[in-house]
């Protein structure tokens, strides 16, 4: 487990602890996120985790469908009061939910002042943004590679220019030279003629332009009598 995650625990934690400490009619709270998961808790032995984030849950989308249902907007915090002591249920900004339950008899107005103001304090911890990730470095590594790079610097330095640069042109990947494609006056001369400009494909025989055409017709034995 990382750091950052053990801090916000650690954090969660103590928002808690010091929200039973101002209010010692407290006997719990606890931390849980809107799909029903506790993030911290300060709970009493008989009292399981789960089961408190699991009914908060379910009594926030109630709230929440109540809320919208009567057009009262979005939900803010629920107050459940039972014969032996309360419930408080209170968002701490769409981060997450404080609930905290009071033993019976304790004022309620002084209880929720309490509440709210702790969940603002756990709203604070769940903004933090974890910090970024530190790039470690290879020492070593580092080293091997300044090392490499100075000697190769001191050496071409020291040797001819253009023996380097004939070098470092060695190592450079050879260009393809382009397709050439010869075709023979004969095999020319038998083909229809073509458009001028028309660029061919080097797999596909290439048609006969009016230079080629004129070539041919001048290699012909006709051509080589009525020029004499």
């Amino acid at each position: 487990m990382s750091d950052q995650p053990q801090g916000r625990a650690a954090r969660l934690d103590r928002a808690l602890r010091d929200l039973l400490t101002q209010a010692p009619e407290l006997e719990a709270a606890a931390v849980v996120s809107y799909d029903g998961l506790a993030m911290a808790s300060a709970l009493p032995s008989g009292m399981d985790e789960d089961r408190v984030a699991a009914m908060s849950a379910a009594l926030l989308s109630l709230g929440e469908k109540a809320a919208q249902g009567l057009g009262r907007g979005d939900l803010s915090q629920v107050y459940v009061e039972g014969e032996t002591g309360t419930v408080f249920l209170v968002s701490c900004e769409e981060e997450a939910v404080l609930v905290a339950v009071a033993a019976a008899g304790a004022k309620a107005g002084l209880m929720l002042f309490e509440v709210r103001r702790a969940s603002s304090a756990v709203a604070e911890v769940l903004r933090v943004a974890p910090p970024a990730p530190a790039v470690t470095v290879d020492e070593d590594a580092m080293a091997e590679a300044e090392a490499a790079y100075a000697a190769h610097k001191a050496a071409r330095a020291g040797a001819d220019p253009a023996a380097a640069d004939a070098a470092d042109a060695a190592a450079q990947p050879a260009a393809t030279p382009p397709t050439q494609v010869v075709v023979p006056v004969a095999q020319a001369s038998s083909l229809a003629p073509s458009p001028v400009g028309t660029t061919y494909h080097p797999d596909t025989p290439l048609e006969p332009t009016p230079s080629l055409t004129l070539a041919a017709w001048m290699s012909t034995p006709q051509a080589e009598s009525s020029r004499s």
